[in-house]
């Protein structure tokens, strides 16, 4: 078996790097780590079953629309229980809480141009509140577009709608490394 050159391996792992490196910058938050929120539900299973990877059970994932205008699905629904208790999933201080067509909706403003909505949800808390990451902000209501209780969660950075994944789950591909025997 022949070896690559040292070199070779270096220019290889350089241009994977940079090469991912710029593929997160045009999908992943630039201030936030991968995975430093918290999941706005509980999560099922155990940390022996799933090591890394334990989420609430998602009903509908997150579907980037081609254009703003464009149908998708600006979130992603987590399964829930009515009046199943809500947290936040960052700190941050409350910006809305109202109807928005026929269902209650909760949003936090986490700072950075980071903002989380949630519905339908029932909540005491009152615009201008802070929050703490993990705090109950609210539970579950009815209404919303699911069949059975779910909780929609969405992400707005600056505006625009990202995958609340990002937040929770490091999704960053992993890079396996070449092998060099000495």
């Amino acid at each position: 078996m022949q070896l690559l050159p040292r070199s070779l391996i270096l220019l290889s792992l350089l241009l994977t790097s940079w090469m991912t490196t710029t593929q997160l910058a045009s999908s992943a938050p630039a201030t936030e780590a991968p995975g430093s929120w918290k999941w706005p539900l509980p999560v099922v299973g155990s940390a022996s079953e799933a090591p890394g990877y334990l989420t609430p059970v998602i009903l509908e994932p997150y579907d980037q629309p081609e254009f703003k205008w464009s149908p998708g699905h600006r979130g992603i629904d987590l399964k829930g229980n009515t009046p199943e208790v809500a947290t936040a999933p960052a700190a941050g201080r409350v910006s809305y809480r109202g109807t928005v067509v026929d269902r209650p909706v909760l949003s936090l403003d986490h700072g950075n141009g980071y903002v989380s909505s949630f519905e339908p949800i029932s909540s005491e808390l009152k615009v201008g509140d802070p929050v703490s990451q993990g705090q109950a902000v609210g539970t579950i209501s009815t209404g919303g577009h699911c069949t059975n209780a779910c909780l929609h969660w969405g992400v707005r950075l600056n505006g625009e709608y990202v995958d609340p994944m990002l937040f929770v789950v490091d999704t960053r591909p992993s890079i396996l490394l070449p092998w060099v025997s000495d």
